[in-house]
């Protein structure tokens, strides 16, 4: 998920300052255009601010990059842990470009209200229209009512029944995926353990998931043309994310949202949305749609509001929400992966733990394993620990008063508070790391991989005190009107995926140093290399 920071332009807007300056020949108009233009913003800033929430102390804060520049360059989440240990869970940072103060969340109460309250606090107009010329007229670029009418109508294809239907393609592409990767170890003569870069592995292996359950489509265990083109350039996007290039560019999209409309390429449809169209656009011409992919399904639900003469997707909007989901949904489940066989490598005990869980079944099935209790563990620690989505950005439409689970101390009185009063126009960002590894909620531990904390006596907290969502007490899916969709589909391909991995193979570590970063999702870097996820993998033993 990429982010991005909006302050919305007043009467006094740059674009009329422009005009002002453009009325002077002198290099004096120009001094008085940017005199004017940071005056006007230092006084939105200030009126926009909350005044009363804790600001973090950094040496390394400047007047123009703000703190963003700093969570920039260090790994996902960091700073926003180490500064909520200092000043407490919410707190404001400076924006970057004398934008106001972004609100940061960390409260699981604050949070819930935000997400359960989507149409008052919305996605920032400036990241909506970026992600629409790119990924076209999809369930994640509307607000408001055309938002709810586009998911009441795309829910059927997200149903558990739905989804359990889609077990078999599952099956059918991580046994692909085992047996491509047995052979790799075999050929190498490294049976007995050889390092492989997992990243491309399991990212080859979801995106023919999607593809199957999306459309019906088979991407060749990522040989295909189509599968090389969107891996080719969603790795281009993770590389340049990592730039100052990559960090500058939403920004100056959220203070000049005209940027989106110059012909600029990053700006056009992307190649995943290409594809998609021409591959499933030709499924529909040659009525070839009849299967129980999610295609299929919505093109069933189209033609029953038809005969209904209700409000219907048009053919365009079903291929831009398939592109998205083939998107969103392949490289998202991929990264968990790749961050559950990093756990399960740097702690073997946990590792034969699960192998034996899994071993034990005397059927392998959908039912089987989805009923597995270490490897459901497993799976809740995996997304607790890394959310794909690591932050997300909400603007306030309207004055509100935001409630706290746990009062904090603000202002320079040290009042206490149990709430706290936010404008419209106020960005509050929630960083779902922070959620999910509150010492205050997990205790000491809770930075530390360990599964069997959702299976023993008071190991998980009250589910009041845990971050709210659609699943397993764990912040990654969101919250409220706008949650994943698709978690189900996302959780079964989790379980299916790890447990026939770990079955047939043991991961143990390597020499390299993982470090996680935005980029544009959460991805594993290993000594600075991009999506890298290198670990030593023999096959298990007994097999």
């Amino acid at each position: 998920m990429v982010t991005f920071i909006l302050e919305p332009f007043g009467p006094a807007s740059f674009a009329s300052l422009v005009m002002i300056g453009n009325s002077y020949s002198h290099p004096l108009g120009v001094l008085i255009l940017v005199v004017s233009y940071l005056f006007w913003r230092h006084v939105q800033r200030k009126r926009n601010t909350p005044q009363k929430l804790p600001m973090p102390y950094s040496k390394k804060t400047s007047r123009i990059w703000g703190h963003e520049l700093e969570i920039f360059q260090h790994e996902t989440s960091e700073m926003y842990l180490e500064w909520a240990t200092s000043v407490g869970l919410v707190y404001r940072i400076q924006a970057a470009l004398f934008q106001s103060d972004i609100v940061i969340v960390g409260d699981n109460s604050a949070a819930q209200h935000i997400l359960q309250n989507t149409y008052d606090y919305v996605k920032p107009p400036g990241f909506l229209r970026a992600i629409r010329r790119i990924v076209g007229n999809c369930m994640s670029t509307f607000e408001g009512d055309y938002h709810k009418h586009q998911r009441k109508l795309l829910a059927p294809a997200f149903t558990s029944g739905a989804v359990d239907a889609m077990a078999d393609d599952i099956f059918s592409c991580v046994d692909k995926m085992t047996q491509n990767l047995r052979s790799t170890l075999v050929s190498a003569g490294g049976t007995n353990g050889n390092v492989v870069d997992m990243v491309p592995v399991i990212s080859a292996c979801t995106l023919d998931i999607i593809g199957r359950v999306g459309f019906g489509h088979d991407f060749g265990g990522g040989k295909s043309q189509e599968a090389k083109e969107i891996s080719s350039a969603w790795r281009r996007d993770v590389v340049v994310f990592r730039t100052f290039a990559g960090f500058i560019a939403p920004i100056l999209i959220n203070v000049f949202p005209w940027i989106t409309s110059l012909p600029i390429s990053a700006f056009r449809d992307s190649p995943v949305r290409r594809v998609t169209h021409r591959l499933a656009g030709e499924l529909i011409s040659n009525n070839s749609t009849h299967g129980r992919d999610i295609l299929s399904i919505l093109l069933n639900g189209n033609q029953h509001l038809k005969e209904k003469s209700e409000v219907q997707l048009t053919i365009t909007e079903i291929l831009d929400n398939i592109a998205l989901f083939l998107m969103a949904g392949h490289e998202t489940t991929a990264v968990t992966i790749d961050f559950i066989l990093f756990h399960l490598a740097q702690n073997p005990s946990i590792q034969r733990k699960l192998q034996h869980e899994i071993r034990a079944l005397t059927s392998f099935d959908q039912n089987s394993i989805v009923g597995l209790e270490y490897l459901n563990a497993v799976v809740k620690e995996g997304l607790r620990l890394h959310p794909v989505g690591p932050v997300t950005e909400r603007v306030a439409l309207q004055d509100d008063v935001i409630p706290l689970s746990q009062a904090i101390r603000s202002g320079p009185s040290g009042d206490i508070v149990s709430s706290i009063t936010i404008k419209a126009g106020q960005v509050l960002r929630i960083p779902w790391h922070l959620l999910n590894i509150n010492g205050q909620i997990w205790g000491n531990n809770a930075d530390k991989f360990i599964p069997e904390r959702w299976m023993e006596p008071g190991g998980v907290p009250p589910v009041d005190m845990l971050p709210h969502g659609p699943w397993g007490g764990v912040s990654s899916f969101a919250d409220g009107p706008r949650s994943c969709i698709g978690f189900r589909l996302a959780v079964l391909e989790l379980k299916i995926i790890t447990a026939l991995l770990v079955r047939s193979f043991e991961f143990d570590r390597t020499e390299a140093k993982i470090a996680q970063y935005l980029a544009p999702t959460l991805q594993p870097f290993a000594d600075g290399k991009a999506s890298s996820m290198p670990l030593k993998v023999s096959l298990a033993a007994g097999l």
